[in-house]
């Protein structure tokens, strides 16, 4: 059995005395895209935020391809996630003082090159995703759907082999979700990318590979099966 690109054994998280992840495993293979579903306060984000090192489980290992990913130092880990890491949040978090173009080359300057040396690269990915007309832009001149689409392909820049998405269309109308779901996925299967996405969406979550429910700190694999009427009753229950 080949080894999983990144693997989560037993993480525990706790906030104030309250837990928060109680023993949660994953294993991300590679070209997969996986969803988490549960409701607010379940933990998603925490989670996501344990495997992209931006915080410290209390317990638990985090692998990749084998090699564990807590022992690096903290110079290690931050080239680490510029190297193999995209990372999409709901609220975008593009910086305002800089063009899209510029937004989405800010991975390649973090990694050590100018943006100069990028902009053909980045001007690309804004055709990809539909946006080269507003390369120009500054995100407060584009819509919520539009700046999403270049967090996207921000995310995706350098191509990491792993994405993780926060509730990546929670911060748009259900048109625009859609279509921005449809372009991320299409982009991802087409760069044979990892995705794990935290939705509160199922209808979004359906369409991934493996579906996941976070629920009480603990994490229960969903069936094809289940449908999103299903879901809701399995949110819903106390």
């Amino acid at each position: 059995m080949e080894e999983p690109l990144l693997h989560a054994a037993n993480l525990r998280k706790s906030y104030e005395g309250r837990l928060i992840l109680d023993g949660v495993s994953l294993s991300l293979e590679v070209s997969r895209l996986y969803a988490l579903m549960g409701h607010s306060g379940s933990g998603k984000t925490t989670l996501l935020y344990l495997l992209a090192l931006l915080e410290r489980p209390d317990a638990g290992d985090i692998l990749w391809k084998g090699q564990s990913l807590l022992a690096l130092s903290e110079r290690e880990k931050a080239r680490w996630r510029n190297q193999h890491l995209g990372f999409v949040f709901q609220f975008f978090h593009l910086i305002a003082e800089l063009r899209a173009w510029e937004n989405v080359a800010l991975p390649g300057v973090i990694a050590g090159e100018r943006f100069s040396q990028l902009k053909s690269q980045a001007m690309a990915w804004l055709e990809r995703v539909g946006l080269g007309h507003r390369a120009y832009a500054f995100p407060t001149q584009l819509s919520g759907g539009e700046q999403q689409r270049v967090a996207i392909a921000r995310a995706l820049f350098l191509k990491p082999s792993l994405v993780l998405a926060d509730e990546p269309t929670g911060n748009l109308d259900a048109e625009q979700a859609q279509q921005v779901w449809a372009l991320f996925t299409q982009l991802v299967r087409e760069e044979k990318t990892t995705l794990l996405v935290a939705t509160h969406n199922p209808a979004l979550a359906e369409t991934a590979d493996v579906r996941w429910l976070l629920r009480h700190g603990k994490l229960h694999p969903l069936p094809t099966d289940v449908t999103t009427t299903s879901f809701l009753d399995l949110r819903g229950t106390k």
